[in-house]
């Protein structure tokens, strides 16, 4: 850090992402929740296809990939927000609603970003726990929030609260809600129905994770046209690149293949939580592409993910309070799960 830092950004890092091996060797990465399957095989001519007109700027609101999202969703153009990544959506929201000084407020443990972009924009970060189960603590929507996120399913621990159950636990709340379903494509429901009668409420989605995106970058809200205005005031022009639009509305429109990635993870998940289950591993519940599994007595969870990354078989250990026992593991294909029980295993009967 330089002596031109800001002081009020203390002297962090910032957001700590999953570690990205070079690809030198034969990794099984299950750190950072992408997809088992390669994209839709239409993606990659439609990224070719975009790639002739990149002298040209692409359109500034996310065309045509914006209007298609709103016939997907039953919406309005005007109520979809197209993004950089579900990131940036999270950015323009401190961006737009939170002034420096006001309460920014998210469950604990949930996603790392919050308190790193709540230093960066000058705002108050405020975290509450959550329950056993999942759900919100009881004074969630008591908390006088500028700003509230809600990452459902979660992240890292997977839990899934219903759309009619969040509702009525974020019922009274004030400033703007944000439903970060970047996972929900492998859940039973999304809050998107919910908008229509909630002007508050802003549901972000993401092409990472259930499109096999994450390497384009493209996310987006839903919400009612003055929200999601708010939104487009702030964002950086031009925040997403033709290649990234093009790529993305050839995912979209290929529903079977999308189909297929959600079936794959679904079928992948349940096995992987059988399997580490009865090797004695404590399997919280997920709707979401990973799990969050405690090694059985006798082995920490740190010592679990450096052993297997000797292995080259990357899994993500949070180092934090309350969560440092447990280890998050993305739902990968059936080969790298083979290796990944062979090694956990191996490990149980070493330990054992």
């Amino acid at each position: 850090m330089s002596r031109f830092r800001r002081v009020s950004l203390g002297g962090g890092a910032g957001y700590v992402p999953g570690e990205q091996p070079r690809p030198d060797g034969d990794w099984v990465k299950l750190n950072t929740n992408e997809a088992p399957l390669p994209p839709s095989p239409r993606v990659a001519s439609a990224v070719r296809d975009a790639a002739e007109g990149l002298r040209l700027y692409p359109d500034p609101h996310g065309e045509p990939l914006r209007s298609a999202l709103a016939r997907h969703h039953g919406v309005a153009p005007e109520e979809i927000f197209v993004a950089n990544g579900g990131d940036q959506v999270i950015d323009c929201c401190y961006r737009a609603f939170a002034e420096p000084g006001n309460i920014v407020l998210h469950p604990s443990p949930t996603y790392t970003l919050f308190p790193v972009l709540a230093r960066v924009f000058s705002a108050r970060d405020l975290s509450m726990p959550l329950q056993p189960d999942g759900s919100l603590h009881p004074g969630y929507a008591a908390v006088p929030a500028a700003l509230r996120f809600v990452v459902n399913p979660n992240s890292p621990t997977g839990q899934w609260i219903p759309p009619d159950r969040l509702e009525r636990q974020l019922e009274d709340a004030g400033g703007v809600i944000v439903i970060d379903e970047a996972y929900c494509d492998f859940a039973p429901e999304s809050c998107v129905s919910k908008v229509a009668s909630h002007d508050s409420w802003i549901v972000l989605r993401s092409f990472s994770k259930a499109h096999a995106l994450a390497g384009l970058r493209v996310g987006y809200a839903v919400a009612q046209r003055e929200l999601i205005a708010d939104l487009y005031a702030v964002q950086d022009s031009y925040a997403v690149d033709r290649c990234a639009l093009a790529g993305a509305l050839a995912a979209l429109e290929d529903v079977g293949y999308h189909r297929r990635v959600v079936a794959t993870v679904l079928e992948q998940r349940a096995r992987l939580a059988d399997a580490l289950s009865a090797l004695g591993w404590d399997v919280l519940p997920s709707e979401a592409n990973f799990v969050f599994a405690r090694p059985p007595d006798g082995r920490g969870a740190k010592d679990v993910a450096r052993t297997l990354r000797e292995q080259r078989i990357l899994v993500r250990h949070i180092d934090a309070p309350h969560v440092d026992d447990r280890l998050r593991i993305t739902v990968g294909d059936a080969t790298s799960l083979d290796r990944l029980l062979r090694a956990v295993q191996h490990l149980s009967m070493v330990t054992g």
